[in-house]
């Protein structure tokens, strides 16, 4: 039963089993000396079809396709042979053929409804094992740089995901907006809500203490959608939505239900911590700047005062970002530039001196007494870092949000993953943007209970989502997951 689709699949995760058995395939398609294309097509026209099937009927059904008559001219002059059979071998070759010809998904998808006819006589399931088929055999090619255009087998891939992956209608409880009139009394309404499959399947999963779950998405693909509907759809729960962007937090909590608590890791350090430092006049909302560190430190032999100054800036800011609870010589820089703009190596010298000036501030910008010069003020990211360094434990919530996950620093992970209850981490590996400000990608490096997938994007078509698959395929390898539009 479907063998072609199951084949198709395990052959991308690269099973033993499925890669020898394309290859055997692989191999008899490309022992004819006109090409692996021609023997492609010439394998789909051997393809097994039930005796209910009748080709006239299913050809009757394609003569409406503005591919067909192409596809019908194209195998009478290079496939004569088959022309001439009188089982479904024509029939399946002039589909591959009109597949192997088609502009964009859209042929496609008008191939398909042609073939779902009342009067067509082939079944969904044979069908869809044809194009799984004939995607298997595409990818294949793509594998042995074998020069075919790769986007006929994401026109296919993109069909079937579709068809196979409907969106599923769900009844969701909106409130209101309240008004000053209606601030004492909510009015429910029901509206219905069109999810993927991917969607409805991590609103399946209830989330529990010490569980780690990961929602990869892709652009668009509605991962902040699919948090709201979790948390209606377990409204019994108390969750907290934290991001690092502050505006993403203001827009959470206006479109999160009543059981979500939406903050960034920087109001909810202040409000344990930073806040001591803004009573005593010590806050400085801005990072330290290079200037004010060159004032700071001692004058030494090496580098120049402001040089010396961007390396423990860095220094800082490194040991600000990271899980450790000391400074220490893997903070430093590795390069700097020099007055003349050249690249050098740090010294071990220098990094001793950077680790040494580095705790001198530290040590000066944690103390809160008032006989402290100003000059040392607290940073956002260094209250941050003391507040991390508490080990807090954020009670009353049963799971933790985590947006954008994959600019979160290990400074903010070992806070989320000290917590005891249930944490979901949400973002797209392939958008990390905080790199400069020490994030790591936890997607990729925080291991997990569960792992979820959004891979549909409703912010834009198939046309974009083919180039961004193919640029995510040739420049990162990512093929286990493919966008769509």
């Amino acid at each position: 039963f479907i063998p072609w689709k199951k084949l198709y699949h395990r052959y991308l995760m690269k099973e033993d089993t499925a890669l020898r058995k394309v290859e055997q395939v692989f191999n008899a398609i490309t022992e004819e000396q006109e090409g692996c294309v021609f023997g492609l097509i010439r394998y789909v026209s051997t393809l097994p079809t039930s005796q209910k099937v009748d080709p006239s009927a299913v050809l009757q059904c394609l003569k409406s396709h503005h591919l067909f008559l192409k596809a019908e001219v194209c195998v009478v002059n290079k496939l004569p042979r088959l022309r001439s059979r009188t089982g479904p071998e024509n029939m399946w070759a002039i589909i591959a053929v009109m597949v192997l010809f088609s502009d964009g998904v859209s042929d496609i998808q008008k191939l398909m409804a042609c073939l779902q006819r009342p009067s067509s006589t082939l079944s969904v399931v044979d069908m869809t094992e044809a194009l799984y088929c004939i995607a298997t055999l595409l990818y294949a090619m793509t594998d042995r740089n074998v020069r075919i255009t790769n986007r006929i087998h994401y026109n296919i891939f993109y069909c079937l995901y579709l068809m196979e992956n409907a969106s599923v209608t769900v009844q969701t409880i909106e409130e209101e907006e309240e008004t000053l009139a209606t601030r004492c009394r909510q009015d429910l309404c029901c509206s219905e809500v069109k999810l993927t499959h991917e969607q409805q399947r991590i609103l399946n999963h209830k989330i529990e203490r010490g569980q780690i779950v990961k929602i990869i998405a892709f652009a668009g693909t509605g991962k902040t959608t699919t948090l709201i509907k979790y948390a209606e759809k377990f409204a019994d729960l108390n969750f907290l939505y934290v991001t690092f962007n502050k505006s993403a937090a203001n827009r959470g909590k206006s479109v999160f239900p009543r059981n979500v608590t939406c903050k960034t890791f920087h109001s909810l350090a202040f409000g344990s911590v930073g806040k001591h430092y803004k009573e005593k006049g010590k806050l400085n909302f801005l990072k330290m700047s290079v200037f004010s560190i060159s004032f700071l430190i001692q004058n030494r032999e090496g580098q120049s005062l402001f040089i010396r100054g961007k390396t423990v800036s860095e220094t800082l800011e490194n040991f600000f970002a990271s899980s450790d609870e000391e400074i220490c010589k893997e903070h430093t820089p590795v390069w700097f530039k020099n007055t003349h703009g050249a690249r050098k190596l740090v010294s071990d010298i220098e990094k001793e001196i950077n680790v040494e000036e580095a705790k001198e501030i530290w040590h000066n910008m944690k103390k809160l007494d008032e006989d402290v010069e100003k000059k040392y003020k607290m940073t956002c990211d260094g209250y941050l870092k003391l507040w991390q360094l508490s080990k807090p434990q954020l009670s009353g919530y049963d799971a933790i949000f985590v947006d954008e996950a994959q600019d979160c620093t290990p400074a903010i992970m070992d806070i989320v993953l000290s917590q005891t209850c249930g944490v979901i981490l949400v973002g797209d590996p392939h958008q990390k943007i905080y790199s400069f400000r020490g994030a790591v990608n936890t997607l990729y490096t925080i291991p997990h209970t569960h792992v979820y997938y959004l891979t549909q994007s409703f912010r834009f078509g198939p046309e974009i989502a083919y180039v961004g698959a193919t640029i995510l395929d040739v420049c990162k390898g990512i093929r286990n997951k493919t966008l769509v539009g």
